[in-house]
Parts: structure tokens; C-alpha cells; sequence
């Protein structure tokens, strides 16, 4: 019974750090997942903006001036903006994420979206996200079942003519792709001709921080070139200081390792005080007081392997309860695996290192 019980709160902190870390992880990736998909080589925003997803617009013009660098092969313009949507089945009215990219060689990774390219060319005509919230309505399945669906975007009639896989996130519900044209007529109180986010793809074999140095004096103080990676870290900063994700999660995993350490430690402690006339004998017979803690210590390690796999498996069962509930991605990997197994061994080794230090302490004379 003790070593069930003991089991057990080993097994609760496991999965607590588990899923309040693959929490955590999972919010982070979803919040700047639009932003890894970017294939370009470069990308221009304001020297204002400090998150494309509430970005301050950059004139339209830069981007296509740096065409004429020999190296640049291609640009596109990428408008991000929020939305009203109604859902056609309960006519109420829910913020969407929309985004205005060309379909045609498209430089952000939608998998599927180019294929709607006829299609979204012409009016009104939009593309839905299938990982989207359920209270936009029964979207992905009225399209497959009749091959689109007509509502209102900001009280726009816009027909949804398929559906693409990309991700909501902590930030947004839902997501709608649409063509810059298309954007323009939701959002008709947005200037054409500026952009949220420009994205420049080089030529094989151009060095990008060569390019970016040489366009960089061409914007002036109007637009900041950078790469895509320093995008995607920009991103990243952004979240972790705006937003509480890490703070919370993080205090979530800090609780189960404390919970685990004092209900390993009672054990411990318990099992060494009822045996302490066997380590007092142990002592007397000439045991040093660190054969008493590897015994301990060795029982902290049975405790931590026997705690830690039930945990392990739960927590990837509540992965995917949350899945099905938020509708957001969550996924074990194995540094995360790695991370709270040590932090594990670490709970259960200091509990028994604390737990051991009576039996240390006693003098066999008085035990006896």
C-alpha cells in the first residue's frame, strides 16, 4: 500500500510537469506556427510593428523596389487583419483571423492551397482553416458534402470554397485565406497600397545577409529587412514578454515537482523512521553513513522509474483530451521526455537524501 500510494504521487507530478509543459510548448508553437510556414529567404516589415499579427503597415512600393536587385527573384505581399464572421447555423457573430496572400507560388507553406488558386481568384472567394474552432459552424463538412458554403465576413456575402489545414493558437479561433484582392474587399477601410508583411525570395545561391545589406539602404527608416529566422525569434520574444504562457506553465510545472518531492519525501521519511533500529544496527555493525543513503536513495530511484511511465502515458492520453477540446496541437517530444524524467530522478533523490538524514543522525545507543 505505501509503495502504491507513493507510486501515485509520483505519477500525479509526472504528468502534472508533462502537460503543463506540453501546454506551455504547444500555445508557444501555435502562436507563431503562421509564421514558421514563411519559405522566403527575407521578409520586410515596419520598423513599428512588433508582431506581424498586430503589425503597423509598411508601403507597398519598397517591397517591389527591391526587384531590381539582381539577386532578388520574386516578391509577394502578405496582409494580415481581423474579421467578423457569422456562423450561417446560429447567426452569431465570431472574430476571425484573415489573411490576403496570392495562391500562385506562394511563399508562405499552406499545404493545399495553391490548388484553390482558380478558384480563389475570382470574388468573394475564401479558403477556411479545418483546425478552426467549432463555433464558426459545421464549415469543413458543408464544403466537402457540397463543394462550398456561403456567410458573411464583415457583413460581406463570401463563399468558402474549400479547406486547408494551418492552426489556431492562443491568439486566434480561426483562420480564413483569401487573395490580396479579396482581403481588400473584406477589409475596404485598409489602404491597397500598404502591407502588412512583404516576402522576398532570392535566387539559388545568393548569400541572404549579403542581400539584406545591400537592400537595407534602399528602404531607409520607412521598412526593416530581416531574415526568416530572425522573424520567427522575433516572434517568439514577442509572446514570451506580452504574453503570461511562460510564467503560468511554467509555475503549473514548478507545482508538480514540489508536490512530488514532499509526497516522496513523507514516504521516504515514514520508511525510515519505522526502520530505524535497522540503520542504527547498520551503524553499530560499522555501515557508513553513505551505504545508509545509497539504500535511500536507491529507493527513490525504484519510486521514480515505477512513477514515472504511468505518468508518461497519461499525460499523453491528456494530450489529446486537450486536443479535442481547444483544438490546438500538442505533441510529446522527446527533450520534453528527457526533461521531466531528470527532473523525476531529481525529486525523488532529494527527497531521499533529506529523508535519510535521520537515520544518519541517530546514535545506535539511544535507538536501543
Amino acid at each position: 500500500m505505501k509503495l502504491a500510494v507513493a507510486s501515485a504521487g509520483v505519477v500525479v507530478a509526472v504528468m502534472l510537469m508533462l502537460v503543463q509543459l506540453g501546454i506551455r510548448e504547444g500555445a508557444m508553437d501555435g502562436s507563431v506556427s503562421f509564421v514558421r510556414k514563411i519559405q522566403s529567404d527575407l521578409c520586410l516589415i515596419s520598423p513599428r510593428t512588433k508582431t506581424i499579427f498586430q503589425s503597423t503597415a509598411l508601403p507597398r512600393r519598397l517591397l517591389y523596389r527591391l526587384l531590381a536587385d539582381p539577386d532578388v527573384e520574386r516578391v509577394q505581399e502578405l496582409y494580415l487583419g481581423q474579421a467578423r464572421w457569422r456562423n450561417p447555423w446560429t447567426y452569431q457573430e465570431w472574430p476571425i483571423s484573415i489573411y490576403g496572400l496570392d495562391p500562385e507560388h506562394c511563399l508562405v507553406d499552406l499545404k493545399g492551397y495553391a490548388g484553390y488558386s482558380s478558384l480563389l481568384h475570382q470574388r468573394d472567394r475564401a479558403v477556411f482553416d479545418q483546425l478552426s474552432r467549432d463555433t464558426y459552424g459545421p464549415v469543413v463538412e458543408t464544403v466537402a458534402r457540397n463543394g462550398f458554403m456561403e456567410t458573411e465576413v464583415n457583413r460581406r456575402l463570401v463563399r468558402v470554397v474549400g479547406s486547408i489545414r494551418g492552426g489556431v493558437s492562443i491568439t486566434t479561433d480561426g483562420n480564413l485565406y483569401l487573395t490580396p484582392e479579396n482581403f481588400l474587399r473584406v477589409l475596404p477601410e485598409r489602404n491597397p497600397g500598404g502591407i502588412d508583411v512583404g516576402l522576398i525570395k532570392l535566387k539559388p545561391g545568393a548569400d541572404p545577409q549579403t542581400v539584406r545589406d545591400r537592400l537595407a539602404p534602399l528602404l531607409g527608416g520607412e521598412a526593416i529587412i530581416m531574415s526568416r529566422q530572425e522573424l520567427v525569434d522575433a516572434e517568439v520574444r514577442f509572446v514570451r514578454e506580452v504574453t503570461p504562457i511562460d510564467f503560468i506553465f511554467g509555475m503549473g510545472a514548478m507545482v508538480g515537482f514540489f508536490i512530488g518531492f514532499v509526497v516522496v519525501y513523507q514516504i521516504l521519511y515514514t520508511e525510515v523512521t519505522n526502520h530505524l533500529p535497522q540503520f542504527a544496527t547498520l551503524k553499530a555493525m560499522g555501515f557508513t553513513n553513505r551505504y545508509l543513503l545509497q539504500v535511500v536513495i536507491s529507493q527513490a530511484f525504484m519510486l521514480s522509474i515505477l512513477g514515472y511511465f504511468p505518468g508518461f502515458f497519461l499525460a499523453i492520453w491528456l494530450y489529446g483530451v486537450a486536443e479535442r477540446a481547444i483544438q490546438m496541437e500538442f505533441s510529446m517530444t522527446v527533450a520534453r521526455a528527457l526533461l521531466v524524467f531528470g527532473f523525476t530522478l531529481l525529486m525523488c533523490g532529494l527527497s531521499g537524501a533529506i529523508a535519510v538524514r535521520k537515520a544518519q543522525s541517530a546514535d545506535p545507543a539511544d535507538v536501543f
